[in-house]
Formats: structure tokens, C-alpha cells, sequence
């Protein structure tokens, strides 16, 4: 995917149509996730025993570990993590639209799964048999939906900014675990069932897809002007 703005309009244009199509792929999966949870499908079969796993792994060793990886899917440490990307890239590139790529993606990932939650008003897992038990819906996860916004988004950028075909792959893998990682610690802690976990990695992907086809953060400053001429 080359998404340089030495390249023609239209091939821009379709760099865009491809993140929205991704993005309506990912927003029918949610769908899909939903539909078969409120229906007790196949996916939400998964649920139980996912629950009874993470708490059997569960150990006073282990514990403060995942509480503290799971933070990192909390805005204050999502914010400086964005900001440790694009404030560089936005000198290097001399724009400010990586800037405005990452306060929309952290700022509006969590306000698409609070609305989602609201709609599919799902209970939570039993907050006896939780480490932690929140007071709002259940899905999808916001911590999941944050973390994998970011992870996405990030990734997107870093692959605009390295060249190298493995540091590409290396970007694209740390942000895959970091989605990983935080979405599974609220299984473990009880949050969240894992179809919650589920629902929320394809909404955050998705919207920073569509951010991504919005704001288009790697252009540069006159490219429109230059290829609009």
C-alpha cells in the first residue's frame, strides 16, 4: 500500500476507498459479534469457558501485572503513547495531521464503544466472580476498543514513516500484541466476557480506519494543491 503523496490522486483516492472497505468489513464483524450474543450463537459459547480460564490463572504474583497492563488501555497512558509518535512525525513531515490523527483516535474510540454499550445495554460478567466489576455495559470492551484504535492507527503511521519491510512487520506486530494484551487482561480480571473483547478490537480498528481515510495523516503540506493542479 503506498500511501505517498508523490503518488497520483487516484491512487491516493483508492488507498482511501481500501481502509473504508476494511473498515465496513470490520464494522459488519461487530455486528455479527453482537447479533450471535444476543442470540446465544456459536461465538458467545466461548464466553464461559474463556471466564473460567481467566480465573484460573489467576495469582497474587500475576495480578498487579496484568492491572498494570491493562491501564495502558486507559486514556492518560494511551494519550503519551500516541503523542511518542505522532508529535515526532508531525515535525518530521512538517503537518500537523498526524497530531490530529491521534487526539481523534484516542478521543474517539471510547465514545463509539460508550454508544455501542448503550445500545446493546449487555450485563457484565458477575461482579462476585470479578477483580473488577464496572457499572456500565458490557459490550463492547472500551479498553479493547481504545487499545486496538491506537495499536491500529499507530501502526498505520509507522508504516508510512520506516521503510524497511521489517520494521514494518515489527511495527505491525507490537501494536498487534499491544491490542492483545490489553484486551485479554479484562478477561482475566473479569470485566469483560471475551466476546466483549471480540466486538471492541474490531470497533477500535475500524474507526481508526476510518479516521485514517478522513484525515489522511502522512500528507504532506501543497500535496492536495500539487496533485489537484
Amino acid at each position: 500500500m503506498n500511501l505517498s503523496t508523490d503518488a497520483p490522486l487516484h491512487r491516493r483516492w483508492s488507498v482511501r476507498r481500501l481502509l473504508l472497505v476494511a473498515a465496513a468489513v470490520l464494522v459488519a464483524a461487530v455486528v455479527a459479534i453482537g447479533a450471535d450474543v444476543l442470540h446465544q450463537g456459536l461465538l458467545s459459547r466461548l464466553d464461559a469457558p474463556a471466564k473460567e480460564l481467566g480465573e484460573r490463572l489467576r495469582s497474587p504474583d500475576l495480578t498487579p501485572a496484568v492491572r498494570l497492563l491493562s491501564d495502558l488501555g486507559t486514556t492518560p497512558y494511551r494519550a503519551v503513547l500516541a503523542a511518542a509518535l505522532v508529535v515526532p512525525l508531525a515535525v518530521r513531515w512538517r503537518t500537523w495531521r498526524p497530531v490530529v490523527y491521534g487526539v481523534l483516535v484516542v478521543g474517539l474510540a471510547p465514545a463509539v464503544s460508550a454508544s455501542t454499550k448503550r445500545l446493546v445495554d449487555r450485563p457484565r460478567p458477575p461482579a462476585a466472580d470479578a477483580l473488577e466489576a464496572p457499572l456500565d455495559p458490557s459490550f463492547p470492551s472500551g479498553h479493547a476498543t481504545a487499545s486496538a484504535a491506537l495499536a491500529t492507527g499507530m501502526a498505520l503511521l509507522a508504516v508510512c514513516a520506516v521503510r524497511s519491510a521489517w520494521a514494518r512487520i515489527a511495527v505491525v506486530a507490537a501494536a498487534g500484541v499491544f491490542a492483545l494484551v490489553v484486551g485479554l487482561t479484562r478477561v482475566y480480571i473479569g470485566a469483560h466476557w471475551i466476546t466483549d473483547v471480540l466486538a471492541g478490537w474490531c470497533t477500535g480498528a475500524a474507526v481508526a480506519l476510518v479516521l485514517a481515510a478522513a484525515v489522511r495523516p502522512w500528507v504532506r503540506p501543497g500535496a492536495d494543491s500539487v496533485n489537484s493542479s
